[in-house]
């Protein structure tokens, strides 16, 4: 894909390794701890695909609901930490690591789940991102995300540029730019339909948004 894109995305990549052993921090403030709740309000079941699957903070939640769950992160350093919390918790799931943008489902799923991934994908690599999902979904099946909302930008330092990123600070006093999108709930419901989604995406409260798609016309994408 020549969009210029690769340095900053290796770079985004680099930054969550690295992140991986205070990535579960974040938990901790802002309501994050209380955040996975969301789930017992989202549809969720049968065998659940969780795209960017992180440290496992939504996965060992997800596990219960699933007749089979996938997990997949281009971290291993993240999944690592992700298998170790499902089996503490007596769960199991299959694990893989994968470059999400260059990822290709080889298999459908009845939903498909990410949390806090959208926001990284940039403008660029949107619609190449969402025909991957249609490809995971299987008829009848759902995608169901959570992410924060537009009044994150408070919260982050734009990197300089003008480019839609930010940068990070982690604790051993590295910087990294990575991607951060600020999508609005209402924005965000009518790119998806462009894409032949239909979508709800709703507030949450705390500063986030949750949403459901469901392909609009199936049949034009198998």
């Amino acid at each position: 894909m020549s969009d210029g894109l690769d340095g900053l995305l290796a770079g985004q990549l680099a930054y969550y390794r690295a992140r991986a052993p205070e990535f579960d921090e974040v938990y901790g403030e802002r309501g994050f701890s209380s955040l996975t709740d969301l789930l017992d309000e989202l549809p969720i079941g049968g065998d659940v695909l969780d795209l960017a699957c992180g440290t496992g903070q939504w996965t060992v939640r997800l596990a219960p609901r699933a007749a089979h769950l996938t997990a997949l992160d281009g971290a291993p350093e993240m999944l690592d930490i992700a298998r170790r919390r499902l089996e503490a918790a007596g769960l199991t799931a299959t694990f893989q690591q994968e470059d999400l943008f260059a990822w290709r489902p080889q298999r459908r799923y009845d939903t498909v789940f990410f949390a806090f991934w959208l926001s990284h994908v940039p403008p660029q690599r949107f619609v190449a991102f969402w025909a991957a999902v249609a490809a995971a979904v299987r008829p009848g099946g759902r995608v169901v995300f959570v992410d924060t909302d537009a009044a994150e930008r408070e919260t982050e330092r734009a990197a300089p540029g003008g480019r839609e990123t930010v940068l990070r600070t982690l604790k051993d006093g590295s910087e990294h730019e990575v991607v951060k999108l600020f999508h609005d709930a209402a924005g965000l419901a009518a790119a998806l339909r462009k894409l032949g989604w239909t979508a709800q995406v709703d507030p949450a409260d705390g500063g986030f948004i949750r949403g459901v798609a469901t392909l609009t016309d199936r049949s034009a994408r198998d």
